[in-house]
């Protein structure tokens, strides 16, 4: 991700220092169409800029011109994270489910584990992207839990037990 003083850079040593656009990119250790487009953006703003003096989209050009880059990362895929592996990711967690059904919560896979499973399979990802994909699959919602308080007398809460007949009375609860 390229920072603001590095298009500044860009912008001198091409304007002023008269460098040109391979010279620059080699130089600052940038892809050279990276270069290219901070020099034509500049160009432009420029000279819309000078064509406009008595516009008040002036003072809007120029910190259009000497803000720092912008990324949009909303629309970006995935590259690492392939159906395989999305399909792995599930099969772990149904064997979580059969573990828990059969009582073997211990034995259960957590995140790490997983994790570490997927990279001795060869399948080169993050971590990260393991837990926001787990978190995905499961939908995960934290679980609320509300302190409630009531007046002595108010409400009357027992435990009833299986001692061998159906529904067991503990003597001396009244309401």
């Amino acid at each position: 991700m390229i920072k603001l003083n590095q298009k500044q850079k860009i912008i001198i040593a091409y304007h002023n220092q008269q460098k040109s656009q391979r010279a620059i990119a080699r130089e600052l250790g940038l892809n050279r169409r990276t270069v290219t487009r901070y020099i034509s953006t500049y160009d432009q703003k420029r000279i819309q800029l000078l064509a406009n003096k008595d516009n008040p989209a002036e003072e809007e050009l120029t910190t259009d011109i000497i803000q720092a880059p912008i990324y949009d990362t909303s629309s970006r895929k995935k590259v690492k994270l392939t159906t395989e592996i999305v399909d792995r990711i599930q099969f772990y967690l149904q064997e979580n489910q059969q573990k828990k059904k059969e009582g073997k919560h211990k034995q259960q896979r957590k995140k790490i584990d997983i994790f570490e499973a997927l990279q001795e399979e060869g399948f080169a990802i993050g971590y990260t992207t393991i837990c926001n994909t787990i978190r995905e699959i499961q939908q995960e919602s934290r679980e609320a839990y509300i302190r409630q308080e009531y007046l002595s007398g108010e409400v009357c809460e027992f435990d009833w037990e299986k001692l061998g007949s159906p529904l067991p009375v503990k003597a001396g609860l009244s309401i």
